[in-house]
């Protein structure tokens, strides 16, 4: 997003912008393989969350991809996301309707919500990286930001 800056706020009503924090956790899963299972979550969350990387043609699938995070772990979405490797063999992922029919579809017509109650800048440890109080508690922040991220999706604060 031009004109935003790690001192600036963020599109997300974070204080600050969420952009480096995201690239750097990004970049920390390519050299921790233990960290990166959380990857589907922190692309999800992070795209639900700005507007200007929300992708509409893929933003029911990462909505509803978040709620089976949220309901049955990140095992559920990593056999997910495996499965739509296995059937698409490298091309443009797809997933199949029935594996996400129980979570409910992205909301429509009431606009993007206004903030988040926790931003991926809430990913970092006590000493400002992500696993270094482990990765428990990397998934626990990690599930913690999907939940914020599917209630405000669900709840009534919206842009008008």
């Amino acid at each position: 997003m031009q004109g935003v800056t790690s001192r600036t706020p963020c599109e997300c009503g974070a204080p600050v912008a969420c952009i480096d924090t995201w690239h750097e956790a990004l970049s920390t899963e390519r050299a921790d393989p233990s960290m990166a299972v959380w990857h589907t979550p922190l692309v999800c969350s992070f795209v639900l969350q700005h507007r200007s990387h929300l992708q509409p043609r893929f933003a029911e699938g990462q909505y509803r991809l978040l709620q089976l995070f949220v309901d049955q772990g990140i095992e559920a979405v990593d056999a997910v996301a495996r499965e739509m490797t296995r059937r698409n063999r490298g091309t443009r992922p797809a997933l199949d309707p029935r594996t996400l029919a129980a979570y409910e579809p992205l909301p429509r017509g009431g606009g993007f919500p206004r903030a988040f109650a926790l931003s991926v800048g809430d990913l970092r440890d006590a000493r400002g990286g992500f696993v270094g109080d482990g990765h428990a508690a990397y998934g626990a922040r990690m599930l913690a930001l999907a939940g914020a991220t599917v209630a405000a999706w669900l709840g009534s604060t919206v842009r008008a």
